[in-house]
């Protein structure tokens, strides 16, 4: 009997157990809890580095929402896309699954954001320029629209007993005004039962409060590695599932090689699977067997991806920071950097900071640097030493 992969590597899977997070989507109940029960309740924002399963919080946060006939959407941050394009889109989504009188007011016409609203048509609701309205100039502000549209849609969504939630990721792609124009809107509302549900990398709630000062108030929630017995549950629980058993040893050794990263934990499990063939026991000999193909996804995929993406000047910062974190070194001064290039702090900070913006590298304390995923420093002095042959 071929029995089906529950492992799901990747950029944004949701795994078959979200083990470990049951604080965070505790969280998120209380949340709806609080405004269903009339109360005002602050934006949750998920932050940390890639890989930890912020998106599949917002997810399973949706579906919390959705259950409770909520108007809940996803939607990732692009680059330049506006707040309002980003509010369209999960409303426009959301607003499929509404029914009844909420459906009825949806589709009232009354629901717009500058030149846009939103209608109804055969293939359900969408957003579509109001040719009703002189076109809305791209300078014009786009603060009272959006306010204008978050407080039609909340008394609609108040008539009919539910909530709406905006469920937004990658928070961190947002324009620092386009970013403000989004905390002030909803620093705006009054009662309206919407909530914001985001993610984003470490130095979001930063970004956010030197953008407005209101991101103060919100509730920022670190989600950082899986410790010792959830990384555990996230590897035995999904194959067992299926009735197939991992032994002490393969557990072990693969909850200590993947350092609690969530997405490491998925593909080395994943991995181990595969070179099972269908074995009732996982063993420690699978998860050895099948650490090269592991090895071989990080560098042609996560590792490369990351390195790709880099400048010139920003490689050559990273490659200088690797060269001092080897061979067990994890985590270096950005002074230590500067002095291994041969420049001043003050130069390389421009660079420093852009690296750090990319998420390859985080400042866990205050002058240190670490990589944001585990074995990314081996990773680029095999590629810099191949380089230079």
């Amino acid at each position: 009997m071929n029995l089906l992969n529950p492992y799901t590597p990747g950029a944004g899977t949701r795994p078959a157990l979200l083990a470990g997070r049951d604080s965070q989507t505790a969280l998120v109940r209380n949340l709806a809890d609080q405004v269903q029960a009339g109360r005002t309740a602050n934006p949750l924002i998920y932050v940390g580095l890639r890989g930890m399963g912020k998106t599949s919080l917002l997810y399973a946060a949706r579906d919390l929402f959705r259950e409770r006939g909520w108007l809940a959407g996803y939607f990732e941050v692009r680059r330049n896309v506006e707040p309002g394009i980003a509010v369209q889109h999960i409303i426009a989504d959301s607003a499929q699954l509404s029914t009844g009188m909420f459906r009825a007011a949806l589709a009232n016409g009354g629901h717009r954001i500058g030149g846009m609203k939103l209608t109804l048509g055969p293939a359900g609701f969408s957003f579509e320029v109001d040719t009703d309205r002189r076109a809305v100039s791209p300078a014009a502000d786009a603060f009272p629209a959006l306010v204008a549209f978050l407080r039609t849609l909340g008394a609609d969504a108040r008539a009919n007993g539910v909530g709406v939630a905006l469920l937004i990721d990658e928070l961190q792609l947002f324009r620092k005004r386009d970013l403000a124009v989004l905390i002030q809107a909803l620093s705006a509302l009054d009662d309206e039962p919407i909530v914001l549900i985001g993610a984003g990398l470490p130095g979001l709630p930063a970004d956010m409060a030197k953008a407005n000062t209101y991101a103060e108030r919100f509730r920022f929630e670190g989600i950082g590695p899986l410790n010792d017995p959830d990384a555990r549950e996230a590897v035995v629980s999904p194959a067992f599932g299926q009735g197939i058993m991992w032994d002490e040893g393969a557990v072990s050794h693969l909850v200590a090689e993947a350092h609690g990263y969530p997405y490491f934990l998925q593909l080395y499990a994943s991995e181990a699977w595969v070179a099972a063939e269908g074995a009732r026991t996982i063993t420690l000999k699978h998860v050895q067997v099948s650490a090269d193909a592991a090895q071989r996804q990080l560098s042609v995929g996560l590792y490369a991806a990351r390195y790709d993406r880099l400048s010139d000047k920003e490689r050559e910062y990273v490659d200088a920071m690797a060269a001092l974190m080897l061979p067990d070194v994890a985590r270096v001064g950005s002074g230590a950097v500067a002095r291994n290039l041969g420049k001043s702090l003050s130069v390389v900070a421009p660079v420093r900071d852009r690296v750090i913006k990319k998420g390859i590298v985080h400042s866990p304390a205050f002058g240190m640097l670490e990589f944001s995923v585990p074995g990314f420093a081996s990773y680029v002095v095999a590629r810099s030493s191949t380089a230079d042959l």
